[in-house]
């Protein structure tokens, strides 16, 4: 069995490695409670969640380090992150002694945290903006953080004091995924092992307004369409669900995967989904037409029908559109981290070697990719990017703002309707 369709390991590119961040519990033996779950980055990159085990979440303000990527591990080494049992650090002042607006804060969310999301008030789309408030309960910040628990409970915290905001209590078991509605009105969707997703409402207390079910069987993730208009659903089967969230009515079901699908998202303009599962590939979908367009395979030859619901070393714990929608980046438990060309499906166009990745998320900018590990570890990639032709962007941006059915109708080459309906994809 090999890892790579074509080429070997020494023939692709090897990602470039900028730093490392792992708590001062963290040794190299591993122990469960310690796992890096998920990380996120705040849509502005002001903060970087880091769920690093032991219940605990580290804020780390990104806003400090976005800016010197060539010098990254030196600004991470200057942040000091607390020991368990602290919940805020000292480090709100810069080299020369000034003030910081954001600073290190470690959480301790009360038990094990299994997923992590931030919520804005603010959209792309000024129109659907809403500023937060609560009845009982109010904050006066543009940022909220969710925490999903392996206690079955989510908790919203304040991100710049680290306090409590609200406990949301309805699941049965771990919640295994988190996700704000990208369109600014702190809509939570999560997902969890007790068969179930649930949709709350941080503007009304919290409030839980909407209950769905799959199948009867545990939820891995959910992902919110950039346009906040359908909601990905993927767990314990071999089927993509897609729902429709002004109707919540079923809108696809995609079938192909031979495994459990344990990860989902979209292109940053609504029209595809790419999803990941145990059975070693990743799949891209026509998010409209629930077309399968790509498939990215993580090992080779794949496995059959009959193995492929069984263990294979390369089950695929993760994946990450790119902002650009040019790039997909996987990690497996081969101990790749990959970066493909969703435009090539032969082998992927970089690889980093991550050993127990869990996790991975691009930052808003593309420029850089973060993978969270079993160890409580989290590694910065350099982010494969390439310079992509106008046509490209005008698509993104067509898209963004134009349904398929309309694109049909559009006065123009036919040419140009099939680009803009991904059809050189299929």
């Amino acid at each position: 069995m090999a890892s790579f369709k074509n080429k070997r390991r020494d023939e692709i590119a090897t990602a470039s490695l900028l730093a490392q961040l792992k708590s001062s519990e963290v040794n190299e033996n591993h122990h469960p409670g310690r796992e890096t779950w998920q990380c996120a980055f705040a849509p502005d990159e002001s903060y970087f969640a880091w769920s690093c085990g032991n219940r605990l979440v580290t804020l780390v303000p990104w806003n400090r380090c976005k800016s010197t990527l060539p010098h990254l591990s030196e600004v991470l080494a200057r942040l000091v992150l607390p020991k368990p049992g602290t919940r805020a650090s000292t480090d709100d002042t810069d080299d020369e002694g000034r003030k910081l607006l954001h600073k290190t804060i470690t959480i301790n969310c009360g038990s094990l945290v299994r997923s992590v999301a931030f919520g804005s008030t603010i959209s792309d789309k000024k129109h659907l903006s809403s500023r937060a408030f609560w009845t009982h309960f109010s904050v006066s910040k543009d940022l909220v953080l969710a925490t999903g628990l392996n206690n079955g409970r989510i908790r919203t915290w304040d991100i710049f004091t680290g306090n409590l905001i609200l406990e949301l209590m309805d699941h049965k078991s771990v919640v295994t995924h988190v996700a704000f509605a990208p369109n600014g009105s702190l809509v939570l969707a999560s997902v969890s092992q007790d068969t179930t997703i649930k949709f709350w409402d941080l503007n009304d207390d919290g409030n839980m307004f909407k209950t769905l079910k799959m199948n009867g069987k545990a939820v891995y993730s959910c992902a919110w369409s950039p346009d906040s208009q359908i909601i990905t659903t993927v767990g314990m089967c071999t089927s993509v669900y897609v729902w429709d969230t002004s109707t919540f009515i079923l809108k696809l079901r995609l079938t192909g995967h031979k495994h459990h699908v344990v990860a989902c998202e979209f292109s940053p303009d609504s029209c595809l989904i790419a999803t990941a599962s145990w059975d070693t590939q990743v799949f891209l979908w026509d998010a409209h037409t629930g077309k399968k367009l790509r498939c990215f395979g993580h090992l080779f030859p794949p496995p059959r029908l009959i193995y492929a619901s069984g263990a294979n070393g390369t089950w695929i714990r993760g994946l990450s559109f790119s902002p650009d929608g040019s790039h997909i980046a996987t990690v497996a438990d081969d101990g790749y981290m990959r970066f493909w060309d969703i435009l090539s499906e032969d082998d992927p166009v970089a690889v980093g070697t991550v050993e127990e990745a869990l996790c991975c998320t691009y930052s808003p900018s593309g420029r850089v990719l973060a993978v969270g590990t079993r160890e409580g570890k989290v590694s910065f990639w350099q982010a494969a990017m390439s310079v992509k032709p106008l046509l490209y962007l005008c698509r993104l941006v067509i898209r963004r703002q134009t349904p398929p059915e309309t694109v049909e109708n559009l006065l123009i080459p036919k040419r140009l309707t099939n680009y803009l309906l991904y059809r050189e994809l299929e």
